[in-house]
């Protein structure tokens, strides 16, 4: 799943123009383009978890940076934010499939939430999974 995400992502703006990309068609919902950027940072966020869960086994993060929702679009440039979300997505496959068997037991906490590898894959997929569906209803709604 992991994957496959560079391919899902670039699948779901194809055929989109600039100005579709950056509008906002629903209220209080962000931009496609603004949604292909959170689903880079939020994978780049699980990739660093696991290297801190590996490299510093049992710290506490405290909390997780939020993303708020500013009134205005944050005018994203796709092809960047495409590319880095697969390069995200490929370090962070990278980083799964070398771990050790012992290496998926580590732990790391974030929000109070103590978490391993396992977790986090899963959250990775969960969380862009969930947004391609926001995109999914911000094409329709366009």
């Amino acid at each position: 799943m992991i994957e496959g995400l560079p391919a899902r992502y670039c699948d779901a703006v194809m055929g989109l123009t600039l100005d579709d990309l950056l509008r906002r068609p629903v209220e209080n919902q962000w931009s496609i383009a603004e949604y292909v950027d959170h689903v880079r940072e939020v994978i780049f966020g699980m990739r660093f978890l696991v290297g801190t869960a590996i490299t510093k086994a049992g710290t506490d993060l405290g909390k997780s940076p939020s993303s708020p929702f500013q009134p205005e679009p944050r005018r994203v440039e796709i092809d960047v934010a495409l590319t880095g979300l697969e390069r995200e997505a490929t370090l962070l496959l990278t980083s799964l499939s070398e771990l050790s068997p012992s290496e998926w037991r580590s732990t790391v906490t974030f929000d109070g939430i103590e978490v391993d590898p396992f977790w986090i894959a899963r959250h990775a997929v969960h969380d862009s999974t969930h947004h391609l569906l926001d995109i999914g209803r911000l094409r329709a709604a366009l």
